[in-house]
């Protein structure tokens, strides 16, 4: 397994963390944060998104991503690569959501020719509502090919969002929301961005929050729409 847990925090970001906490009624709070969620948007190359920090890990941001924009019993397309794809899948089970799970030996990458079968036979039913991908599986060193995926949902001309899970990616690898049209990404800030553990980032196109306006998923202290009020 190829696991590099929390990366070592530069001296810097140590540094400037050496100062007391800000009260967080404090007009300064919303003021630092409105600046930053305008700045995040260019770890995930978008103009378009609408980013939300949260204080949690991945696998909060995973459920932020799931819950927010799928209901209960939604078919969901996900591939099992390696040991966080397969506790994605596990949420997604337990979150009451169909998944089918594209299974590859680990250490290789995604099926996409099993995901274009799928998207074929779903024609014009489109019972696929989602397709959750890891875009780099941490624990096989293995990247997927994300704008292989978006040209195969394109292909077939599919309305499933596109589900990114880009914790060990975002800001180490290429990443382009808008030009591979992902519908929701998702990092957390103990991997490239370089901090401690416990702010998970998602974001989220418009096509995303739309979804999220019918999503009938219970959720309460990852919703979105609190967020944004």
């Amino acid at each position: 397994m190829f696991v590099p847990g929390p990366v070592n925090i530069p001296g810097p970001v140590n540094r400037a963390m050496n100062r007391q906490n800000e009260d967080y009624r404090s007009p300064a709070v919303p003021a630092l944060t409105k600046v930053l969620l305008e700045d995040v948007k260019k770890i995930f190359k978008t103009t378009t998104g609408t980013p939300f920090m949260i204080p949690t890990t991945g696998t909060g941001v995973w459920e932020s991503a799931l819950t927010n924009t799928l209901s209960p019993g939604d078919r969901v397309v996900s591939f099992l690569i390696g040991q966080f794809s397969l506790l994605w899948i596990d949420q997604q089970r337990r979150l009451g959501f169909d998944v089918d799970a594209v299974e590859s030996e680990w250490g290789q990458g995604a099926d996409l020719a099993a995901l274009e079968r799928r998207l074929r036979d779903d024609a014009p039913r489109h019972a696929i509502k989602a397709v959750a991908i890891v875009h780099n599986e941490t624990a096989t060193g293995v990247t997927n090919d994300l704008a292989a995926v978006r040209a195969l949902l394109d292909k077939h001309a599919h309305p499933a969002l596109l589900l990114v899970d880009g914790v060990s990616s975002i800001c180490a690898l290429d990443f382009r929301m808008d030009e591979w049209g992902v519908d929701v990404a998702l990092t957390g800030s103990q991997k490239a961005l370089s901090m401690p553990t416990g702010m998970g980032i998602v974001c989220a196109s418009p096509r995303a929050l739309e979804a999220s306006k019918t999503a009938r998923s219970v959720r309460v202290f990852f919703d979105w729409k609190d967020y944004l009020r």
